[in-house]
This record gives structure tokens, C-alpha cells and sequence, in this order.
């Protein structure tokens, strides 16, 4: 027993003369409970600053009340004009906010059109214009949308109310109907309305409708919110269409994470000293060890894609060019972070620890798991500036929305923009004999 505890004696000297590895142990389980715990902590109070573009063609004042109400709650920003060639902001109409939406500068659009309540309406008519491209978000938008349009609505029931028994008893009969309901709820103010119009509403003879169906079609009279998908329409598997990049780019992530550690491996095992002896040069080792990663990373996503292809019929033939740029540009950042790890740090260990916790948090943060949109400001700002978001913003552009290599351009150039500053702090600390 005493040679047991012996050896455990040891190990953990071991593992505590790496006081980095140790940090990373149990700082980054701290790190990750508190930037979940920041991101899901606003779980009650909903999604902000979602944009939506909006139009308001309509005159009535249920229509300006509704923009005013829309303006100034925390999960919408409105966006009411677009940026032409030259930079000037040009007010939407009914073909740009389509394009707005369809281009992917907002995930939706609600447009009030210039009839959408008259004199002679039953209900309030919209018109949302949506890009699905995240199901989860488009469905929160949806639902936040309905919800505060409909408690804006009372006005428009009770208007609603008049004109549909005026139509359906006769203007003298309706005009009676209304004004004996008018003077029960004033007598009886604390008595439910639906209790009131109970029996008419959900009466087979009921002269709102013919059938148990009519009070539902009648409160759907209401609000009539016309729907139309502009993008994605033709995608087989949305689901899959959507996910594949996330995933992909994190496992790719791990893998290129896991083979710059071979660098230590060599160091340790002495091959870099008997490559080096040979007639190459520590430049050539380096880039060799890059163009590797690249290759490979390559090579894992082809992989990843053709699976998905095979598994869930996710195109990727259409447009498999521009998905080999998004590819390449995409494995480049990786490689560059892999070695960046390998650079920075000074162990196994310590790369192991500092590789979980960015992985993992640039996963979180840039999309591959839940919508950007969820999270708070601060976060939402921050996931500019990971890899994996850029990454799906290229795949998404590709597989979704068709984007040829114009298109494209921005995604590609933060990628290979992020590569360039990684390699710069890679090969700043290679040329101090750092890594070989």
C-alpha cells in the first residue's frame, strides 16, 4: 500500500510542477460556467436587439401605435432603410425589404400595408417576410411578433365585434346586438367577456359560423399575418442544411488543436533534432507542419460534407466550388489557431487546457450551438471575432442561400484576415526558438 500512495504521491507532483495546466484544470470549467451562465441568465427576459425591417405603409392609428410599440421594445431593431451602391440610406419599399431579408441582412420583416386596417376591415392584416436560416429564431420572432401585435389589439376586437354582427344579423339587428352587449359589460364590468359571447361563438347555430370552427376562425379574422419564406424554400433538409457547419467547423477545431500538439511530441522524442539535421530548414519544418494542418482539415470537411450529403441530402454540388473556397478559408484559420496553441504554450498539457476552453467558447459564442441573436449585446459583438462564426456565416451564404464568390468575399476575407494575425504571433515566436 505504501508503494501505492507512493506513486500517487508522485503523480501528483507531477501534475502540480505544471502550475499552467493546473490553472486551466479548474479555471476553465469557471471560465465556461460563467459565460454560459451570462448567455443563459437573460433566458427570461428574451432575445434583444433582433433586427427586423419594417415598413409601415398604412395611415390608421392602430398602425403608427403598433410601429411606436415595436420601436421601443428590447427584442426588435427596427431598420427602416437600406445602403445603396454609394453609401446613401434609401427608405425600404415593398421589393428592397424583400431583398433586405433575402440577401440575409435581417432574418425577418413585417411590413404594414397601406390597407392593412380601413373602415371596413374585420381584423388587422401584416404582411412578415421571414429567412429561416435559424429555425429557433425565426420561430421566437414569430411568436414575439404575434404577441405584442395582439396586445395592441383591443380596439380592433371590439371594433371587429360590431361590424362582424352587423354583417351577420342585419345593420338593425347588429346595431341592437351590439348595443345590449355594450350595456352588460358597462353594468357588469368585472364579468369575463367570453362568458357574454359564449353561446354565439361556440353554438352550432351561432351566426358567426356555421360549425364549432367559428369562433376560431373568427378571433383568427383578427390578425391576419401573412406569411412568406423568401429563402430556402428549395433546401431538402433545412435542419441539416443549417447545423452541418457548426458542427463540422468545432470538431475541426479539436482535430487541428490535437495535431499541433505533435510539435511537443517531436520535442520531446528528439525527431525535430534529427529533422533538423537533415537539409531542411526550421522555416521549411514550420510551413510543412502548416500546409499539413490545411490539408487535413480540408480533407476532415470534404468528408463531413459527403456524409451529410449521403445522410441527410444536403447540396453540396450546385455550389461546390464556393464551398471549397468557404473550406479551405475556414481549415487556414484553424491550422493558424492550432499553431498559435502550439506557440503560446509551453506544454501538452497547457495547450490541451487553453485549446478546450477557446474551442469551446468560440463554439458557444459564434452560433454553433444556439442563435447569436440570444445572447446579450456584449456577446453578440464578441462573436465577431470567432472563427466559428465567420466560418458559418460562409457556409450558410454557400449551402443556403446559393451566394456565388462575390457574395462570399466578406466571409473569406475576416477568415484569412484572422489566419494572417495568428501567423504573424506564430512565426514571431518560432523566430525565438520557441516551437523547434
Amino acid at each position: 500500500m505504501r508503494s501505492v500512495l507512493a506513486l500517487i504521491r508522485k503523480e501528483y507532483r507531477l501534475f502540480l510542477s505544471d502550475k499552467v495546466a493546473v490553472g486551466f484544470t479548474f479555471v476553465i470549467p469557471i471560465l465556461l460556467i460563467l459565460l454560459w451562465g451570462s448567455i443563459f441568465g437573460n433566458a427570461d427576459s428574451g432575445p434583444k436587439n433582433i433586427t427586423l425591417a419594417f415598413l409601415n405603409q398604412s395611415s390608421a392609428r392602430i398602425a403608427t401605435r403598433l410601429e411606436k410599440v415595436l420601436d421601443t421594445t428590447r427584442t426588435f431593431s427596427l431598420v427602416r432603410t437600406y445602403e445603396d451602391e454609394n453609401g446613401n440610406k434609401i427608405p425600404f419599399d415593398t421589393n428592397s425589404i424583400r431583398e433586405y431579408v433575402r440577401r440575409g441582412s435581417a432574418a425577418a420583416a413585417l411590413v404594414i400595408p397601406a390597407d392593412a386596417y380601413t373602415d371596413t376591415s374585420r381584423g388587422l392584416r401584416l404582411k412578415f417576410y421571414y429567412d429561416p436560416r435559424n429555425d429557433l429564431e425565426t420561430q421566437v420572432i414569430q411568436g414575439i411578433l404575434q404577441q405584442t401585435v395582439m396586445m395592441q389589439l383591443p380596439e380592433v376586437f371590439l371594433e371587429s365585434t360590431k361590424r362582424t354582427a352587423e354583417q351577420r344579423l342585419g345593420l338593425d339587428s347588429g346595431s341592437a346586438f351590439n348595443k345590449e352587449i355594450s350595456r352588460t359589460v358597462s353594468k357588469y364590468f368585472h364579468v369575463d367577456m367570453q362568458k357574454v359571447l359564449k353561446f354565439r361563438l361556440d353554438d352550432t347555430t351561432s351566426p358567426f359560423g356555421g360549425n364549432s370552427s367559428g369562433a376560431k376562425n373568427f378571433f383568427g379574422n383578427i390578425l391576419r399575418l401573412e406569411k412568406e419564406q423568401l429563402v430556402g424554400k428549395e433546401v431538402a433538409n433545412p435542419w441539416a442544411t443549417r447545423s452541418v457547419g457548426g458542427w463540422a467547423m468545432m470538431f475541426l477545431l479539436f482535430v487541428l488543436t490535437g495535431a499541433a500538439g505533435s510539435v511537443f511530441e517531436e520535442k520531446q522524442s528528439g525527431v525535430v533534432l534529427r529533422i533538423l539535421a537533415a537539409p531542411v530548414t526550421r522555416v521549411q519544418v514550420l510551413w510543412s507542419k502548416y500546409l499539413f494542418h490545411i490539408s487535413l482539415g480540408v480533407i476532415q470537411l470534404i468528408v463531413l460534407f459527403i456524409a451529410g450529403a449521403s445522410l441527410f441530402k444536403i447540396d453540396i454540388i450546385s455550389n461546390a466550388f464556393n464551398l471549397l473556397l468557404v473550406m479551405l478559408a475556414a481549415s487556414t484559420a484553424c491550422s493558424a489557431f492550432g499553431m498559435l496553441l502550439a506557440a503560446v504554450c509551453t506544454t501538452p498539457g497547457q495547450a490541451r487546457g487553453l485549446g478546450t476552453l477557446l474551442i469551446l467558447a468560440m463554439s458557444s459564442i459564434g452560433g454553433a450551438w444556439f442563435p447569436v441573436s440570444f445572447m446579450p449585446p456584449f456577446f453578440q459583438t464578441l462573436s465577431h471575432a470567432s472563427i466559428v462564426y465567420w466560418a458559418m456565416e460562409g457556409f450558410l451564404q454557400v449551402l443556403w442561400r446559393g451566394a456565388g464568390t462575390v457574395e462570399i468575399l466578406p466571409q473569406l476575407g475576416v477568415l484569412l484576415a484572422i489566419s494572417a494575425a495568428v501567423t504573424l504571433v506564430t512565426v514571431w515566436r518560432f523566430q525565438q526558438g520557441h516551437m523547434l
